[in-house]
């Protein structure tokens, strides 16, 4: 009954597809010729503990002993709620990658890999996206997403369906977003496999609105020439512990306003508010005055439909503190504690915005294990996927980087059965065929 659901990847990210093995394979002949120093301090910073990549590789190829490597690499529960843990981890097929692309000149081992494994365990469609950290420059943009999109567009064949999903750099949107039109244009071959943008990594920092110039030329561009139009997916909800949880609600909504189509992760959106406020101490205290002045505006912007929901908005109250707030430096840190009924209305906000992004038709893709290992969700009583499953918004289960934490698809979405109070038959019901939220392949 699940079948459907275990075959349409719709968020995977190409390097987080790599396991243990995989780095062994295709690091095997060079793994002693890369600079391993500045990965060794950044997780020396970040563990408080000394990396040995050479030994890690010296036991899984030399002894066929993985788990060195599978220690050093694999993202575990013992990550939870830490970006750069992730990050750190990370790095460690990034530097593979970038000393395969120097030795070969391209990646195709890495990615032939990950079509095969994904073959092999019954996929039928996928999205793979990327984002290059060095493309700081037209010409190696085009060369990093032209090979990745040229090998998504050969791996397809009547077995399994690929496309590919260009992640741009958040702080540099606009000018990522002309490079990519400009690829098409010099590339139009690629427009059958190039379906969309992503925006991913760092989250905190990067409020939706930075992206309002991005979003304009984007809807311009779109129904000039409705024929070559992309869609958004966006990383949002994921990672928020820099402000508020009614801002981090906001954001959700505020990138499904902008037009995305897909909203990754969303955890702020189904996470219960004392949940959140106890994974770390002081945890959404704090915000900038900017985002709170963010808040007021959205407050009152909103108010009457949010009275629908049981939220009061005190606009006198609102409007007060507006002109308090004006006063202060936008980057100064305000501090404001939560008690029950603050957390109360939270939770009315969360189901205020999930009926809204329902209207929109806007789909959160929900990631297990990644929610649990990177996005701080302590168990699995406390996922935002139970909240989802209660809802009516659109809803797609997804592995993010099924490599990294050593599962599959298959795993997600037994794991979502396993711990659902549906059964299989509502869940199926509920979730439907996830191939109609894929993006529409470009003609």
């Amino acid at each position: 009954m699940l079948d459907k659901l275990k075959q349409a990847e719709l968020h995977v990210h190409v390097g987080g597809c790599l396991s243990a093995q995989d780095l062994a394979d295709i690091a095997a002949d060079f793994y002693r010729e890369i600079d391993w120093q500045p990965f060794i301090e950044n997780y020396q910073c970040v563990f408080s503990q000394v990396a040995d990549p050479i030994a890690w590789f010296d036991a899984a190829v030399l002894n066929e002993n993985l788990n060195p490597l599978e220690q050093g690499y694999y993202v575990t529960d013992k990550d939870s709620g830490d970006f750069a843990r992730f990050q750190a981890r990370f790095d460690l097929l990034i530097y593979i990658a970038r000393h395969l692309r120097q030795k070969l000149g391209h990646q195709g081992p890495m990615l032939d890999r990950i079509f095969a494994r994904h073959r092999n365990e019954g996929l039928r469609y996928v999205e793979y996206r990327a984002m290059s950290a060095i493309a700081d420059t037209y010409e190696k943009f085009k060369a990093f997403h032209s090979e990745y999109a040229t090998a998504c567009m050969q791996a397809s064949d009547q077995q399994m369906t690929v496309r590919y999903i260009v992640s741009l750099p958040r702080d540099n949107a606009v000018l990522s977003y002309r490079w990519l039109r400009q690829l098409l244009d010099e590339l139009p071959q690629l427009r059958t496999v190039i379906v969309g943008i992503d925006f991913c990594f760092w989250e905190e920092g990067y409020p939706p609105k930075s992206m309002t110039a991005f979003f304009d030329q984007l809807h311009a561009d779109n129904a000039m020439n409705p024929a070559q139009a992309l869609d958004v997916v966006y990383h949002v909800g994921e990672s928020f512990f820099d402000k508020s949880l009614e801002s981090a609600i906001r954001w959700c909504h505020e990138a499904a306003m902008l037009g995305a189509k897909r909203l990754g992760h969303a955890i702020a959106l189904g996470m219960d508010p004392q949940v959140a406020i106890r994974r770390c101490d002081d945890a959404h205290v704090s915000e900038p005055v900017s985002e709170r002045l963010d808040q007021i505006a959205y407050d009152l912007k909103h108010a009457r439909a949010m009275h629908a929901f049981g939220i009061n908005v005190d606009v006198d109250a609102l409007i007060a503190e507006r002109n308090d707030l004006a006063r202060l430096s936008p980057q100064s840190n305000l501090r404001r504690r939560y008690d029950a009924n603050r957390l109360a209305e939270i939770r009315l906000r969360q189901r205020f915005l999930l009926d809204c992004l329902t209207a929109l038709g806007t789909v959160i893709e929900t990631c297990p294990t990644s929610n649990l290992r990177i996005g701080g969700v302590p168990s699995p009583a406390d996922h935002p996927v139970h909240r989802f499953l209660e809802s009516d918004v659109n809803l797609l289960i997804a592995a993010d980087d099924p490599g990294i934490f050593n599962v599959t698809l298959v795993d997600e979405v037994d794991w979502v059965a396993q711990h659902s109070q549906m059964d299989q038959t509502q869940l199926a019901k509920r979730l439907g065929d996830p191939m109609r939220f894929a993006l529409r392949a470009l003609e």
